[in-house]
């Protein structure tokens, strides 16, 4: 017997009554499910942040002490997750810290970088009713050290004299090979540094004609004007590319592989022309720094100075003096001895109008050695050898005690 229409009818709103509740309820459900997940998804994000931050402190602090592997951990772990850095309402953090040797870093003995890993298990809140009863949160963070991350304005001094391009028994090296291995030094110290917290520049001895002719090989000549440069490039912060690349095209680097050798060694005025520019193109409150390299004895002293001038009759002393000023103006001046032998100093004799031996006698090496003022800021390579690493203890000594993180994930 079939139901009349309206029944049927009837009873179809009277179901559909039924369902709209259920549904209702079903849809509320699921918000609040994903407003449950939602709550417990910032929490874990708010602990994870405030995880990073622990373990970028921890790496940060023990980069710091490196090389000293021991020292790095115990610092760590005090600025970690079980120290001064306790991520709020986050337990039970597991952490485990590393040291390892980094390739783009300052050298590695035995380590140039700290790593940190952070791992948690959060409770959640309302997750837990979906059956997701605690969520896994991580961080990782390494930092290197020494690396460039402190702001420092620096002047490279190249004695670039004729002897740059003999051989140790005073023949001609056509190859230049002490001038190209004290290119590569330099270029060196440049991919160490970080051009947005470090500026460079060059000065040579002999001073160039003029800055157009920075390239073209120098003589005695060029000391006794007083409109000769010796600074060539000034300070800048383009050496570098993206990826920690040299610029060949920037003025520092493609100058450093385009001057040349000529010429005798006269120190004094380099290293004042050197601090002149520190001081001129120089960032207030960056500490200034003098780089200077040699291969021999001054024995030359600017025409242009009175015959009775230290700069004329004592030019090696004379180049003490002048690091001594900079050095006393707050600059830190570095002295590298490039095979240096024993060669002695001369200055000039009015009597004789010649060269002679400076009184008192000094040889070469001790006049760089006077010229870095600390021993620890003078290197000596004996030998006609590769720079890299000279120029690499440099940088290290410039930068220790300064850490950067260098990744975090």
């Amino acid at each position: 017997m079939r139901r009349p229409r309206k029944q049927v009818t009837a009873a179809i709103r009277d179901e559909r009554g039924q369902i709209m509740p259920l549904l209702a309820l079903g849809v509320l459900l699921v918000m609040l499910g994903f407003a449950a997940l939602a709550i417990d998804v910032g929490h874990a994000y708010f602990a994870q942040r405030q995880l990073q931050a622990s373990a970028d402190a921890a790496a940060l602090a023990g980069a710091q002490v490196l090389p000293d592997i021991g020292a790095a951990t115990s610092l760590a772990q005090q600025f970690g997750p079980a120290g001064k850095n306790a991520p709020h309402g986050v337990g039970n953090v597991q952490t485990s810290i590393t040291t390892e040797c980094l390739p783009n870093a300052i050298g590695c003995a035995p380590a140039n970088a700290v790593v940190v890993t952070e791992t948690a298990q959060m409770p959640t809140t309302f997750a837990g009713l979906f059956g997701l009863g605690s969520m896994t949160i991580h961080a990782k963070a390494t930092a290197c050290s020494p690396c460039g991350q402190k702001p420092l304005d620096v002047m490279l001094v190249l004695d670039r004299t004729g002897s740059m391009c003999t051989t140790s028994t005073g023949a001609p090296d056509p190859a230049c090979t002490d001038m190209n291995n004290a290119r590569n030094g330099m270029k060196t110290f440049l991919s160490l540094m970080d051009p947005e917290q470090d500026h460079v520049g060059l000065a040579v001895l002999p001073p160039a004609t003029s800055v157009a002719a920075r390239c073209a090989a120098s003589s005695s000549s060029s000391y006794d004007s007083k409109a000769s440069p010796y600074v060539i490039v000034p300070l800048s912060d383009d050496y570098l590319v993206d990826g920690g690349q040299l610029n060949t095209n920037s003025d520092l680097v493609s100058t450093i592989n385009c001057v040349q050798a000529g010429g005798n060694t006269s120190y004094a005025t380099a290293i004042d022309q050197a601090q002149d520019e520190l001081v001129r193109d120089g960032r207030p409150g960056v500490q200034k720094v003098i780089v200077f390299l040699s291969d021999g004895a001054a024995n030359y002293g600017p025409s242009f100075y009175p015959n009775s001038s230290p700069y004329r009759t004592t030019p090696c002393h004379q180049g003490g003096a002048s690091a001594a000023a900079a050095a006393g103006a707050g600059t830190l001046v570095y002295a590298i001895g490039y095979d240096v032998g024993h060669d002695v100093c001369k200055g000039y004799n009015a009597t004789t109008k010649t060269f002679t031996n400076e009184v008192p006698a000094i040889e070469a090496e001790q006049a760089l050695e006077g010229i870095a003022g600390d021993p620890s800021r003078f290197y000596n390579q004996p030998t006609a050898g590769q720079l890299d690493t000279i120029y690499t203890s440099v940088a290290a000594d410039l930068l220790y005690g300064h850490s950067k993180l260098v990744d975090n994930s």
